[in-house]
């Protein structure tokens, strides 16, 4: 009897467990993306990232197996969860502009909340293994892929004017990755002020600024 009710307890311990490791992986990744940025990947050793994070290098392991895996990780925080939680918005409410506006903010503010790790995916994917480096490529690809569906979508829809979707989405993407190359928090512009001024931007360049039969007008006239 006493067996049996120690099972739901273990349970709830293990349930407790669950988000603050979770949560110490995430303060993990983040010095180690902080490291990877400062010095480089090849210059950092587990030894100096659990000396960052103030452990013992026996703790970081069992959290990491590996050095790479901390890599791969920091490299998730761009690619795995821009996917997770950015590509939710083109399936949501609202028009195909407000919905790709929203994207924009959401995936420029992703950059000014996480510029190590957008450091480190954009600098340091070479260090990866090769399967390694197909699995972030999968985010990346399906990323890209569901843009162009959507502004493919909105074209048809009237919304936007692309006469193609799949270039206009490589041109969407590499604009609104460009901040992670040159913004800085003490600069000219805030994070949120510089995502209203790329959403916009992204808007104009699919035609999205136009009332929509103007936009459908637009399109068949280029032909």
């Amino acid at each position: 009897m006493a067996q049996a009710q120690a099972t739901p307890a273990r349970a709830t311990r293990a349930q407790a467990t669950r988000p603050r490791n979770a949560s110490r992986r995430a303060e993990l990744v983040g010095v180690a993306s902080r490291l990877f940025r400062e010095r480089g990947y090849h210059g950092v050793g587990m030894r100096a990232i659990a000396e960052a994070a103030d452990i013992q290098a026996a703790s970081l392991y069992h959290h990491f197996a590996s050095k790479e895996e901390l890599l791969l990780e920091s490299i998730y925080v761009v690619d795995r969860d821009l996917v997770v939680d950015q590509l939710p918005i083109l399936e949501g409410e609202g028009t195909y502009r407000e919905r790709l506006e929203r994207l924009v903010r959401g995936h420029v503010g992703h950059i000014g909340a996480n510029r190590d790790a957008w450091w480190v995916a954009g600098r340091e994917l070479r260090a990866l293994s090769r399967e390694k480096l197909d699995e972030v490529q999968v985010y990346r690809r399906r990323y890209q892929h569901a843009l162009g569906d959507f502004l493919a979508a909105g074209t048809e829809a009237g919304e936007f004017a692309c006469d193609d979707p799949r270039l206009s989405a490589l041109a969407v993407l590499d604009m609104i990755n460009g901040p992670n190359e040159w913004w800085e928090p003490d600069g000219r512009l805030a994070i949120d002020e510089l995502a209203a001024r790329y959403a916009a931007l992204a808007l104009r360049l699919v035609g999205g600024d136009a009332p929509p039969r103007q936009a459908r007008k637009r399109r068949s006239s280029a032909r």
